[in-house]
């Protein structure tokens, strides 16, 4: 063996024998929300199909204060792979709104984007007696200042989806918060407020009802489950994009070898057909892929939210 090849083996090996010891123990899957939630039940999903491949996974529900309370356990935990986070895109938007209780991009490290859950730009059918978001745009312009939508909170995903939509169309539409999305819907069907963007499952039965018509899907890519809704890019706001997303993160510092041995493991688990079923049962379109295109996601969906962020002011709850 040459001198270099001997340089590189006693490097990698030490990286080497942690991933192979690695874990010594369960690992703890930390949900910053209470039971019953989407991130919940992924979590409990994946942490059934990862005791094959990573032994026993713990879900631990740490909710309050919006998910900080969760996520500071996790950030203050052991870099050693066996505390993760299962972090929703919210903390991304949150960072954009300094002063936060922690830096979310620099505190964690990205293992996983687990699955996307579509947002939808839905009206109220009465209200706004509109077929497609070209037609929204032309009778919001028409009427500036008329008009409102519901939100889940001042810096939440909601409301940041929408104020997006605002900036690139040149809209007037007064936001309207609300503590989360279920008095938000419930104003919206009296026509109280006359537009909303969220996630489907808050909207879906009153879809049917056909007291809510849905426009467009938020996101980068048409979901899944709705093949037939085009996307806010695709009807006429060229560039465009809010996703909603919920992905794995582990302490910063975290052992490259580690990290990459959860890519894997989580990676595989999303592949198994009966776990994308139960997902997309729930709404929820299944992702996946290396530790860098999540990474990417993360920096890209920062540097949107803070332009957002400026040009509306949006501050946080």
């Amino acid at each position: 063996m040459s001198k270099h090849a001997l340089l590189a083996a006693l490097v990698l090996c030490p990286a080497l024998t942690l991933a192979q010891a690695f874990p010594s123990k369960p690992i703890q899957l930390v949900v910053p929300f209470s039971p019953g939630a989407a991130n919940d039940f992924l979590a409990r999903t994946l942490a059934a199909e990862l005791k094959d491949s990573l032994g026993p996974v713990v879900v631990d529900n740490r909710p309050g204060a919006n998910g900080n309370i969760g996520a500071d356990y996790v950030r203050r935990a052991p870099a050693d792979g066996h505390t993760l986070l299962i972090a929703p895109n919210a903390y991304v938007i949150l960072a954009a709104m300094p002063p936060q209780p922690f830096d979310f991009l620099r505190e964690f490290s990205p293992i996983v984007l687990a699955t996307a859950l579509p947002f939808y730009l839905v009206v109220n059918q009465e209200a706004v007696p509109v077929a497609s978001v070209r037609e929204l745009v032309e009778f919001a312009r028409a009427r500036p200042g008329q008009l409102s939508y519901a939100s889940a909170g001042n810096g939440s995903p909601h409301q940041v989806a929408m104020e997006l939509l605002k900036l690139q169309t040149r809209i007037d539409v007064l936001h309207v918060p609300y503590k989360g999305m279920g008095q938000g819907v419930v104003d919206l069907l009296a026509g109280r407020t006359q537009m909303t963007i969220t996630g489907f499952p808050a909207v879906a039965g009153h879809i049917k009802g056909g007291k809510l018509r849905v426009l467009a899907t938020a996101g980068s890519r048409r979901s899944a489950l709705h093949p037939d809704v085009p996307t806010i890019a695709e009807s006429g706001v060229p560039g465009y994009e809010m996703d909603s997303w919920l992905g794995v993160v582990a302490p910063a510092g975290t052992s490259p070898a580690v990290i990459e041995r959860l890519n894997g493991a989580f990676n595989r688990a999303l592949g198994v057909r009966e776990v994308r079923e139960k997902l997309a049962a729930q709404g929820l379109d299944v992702l996946g892929g290396t530790q860098q295109q999540f990474a990417e996601t993360i920096r890209a969906d920062y540097e949107r939210f803070v332009t957002v962020v400026k040009s509306a002011g949006i501050k946080s709850d």
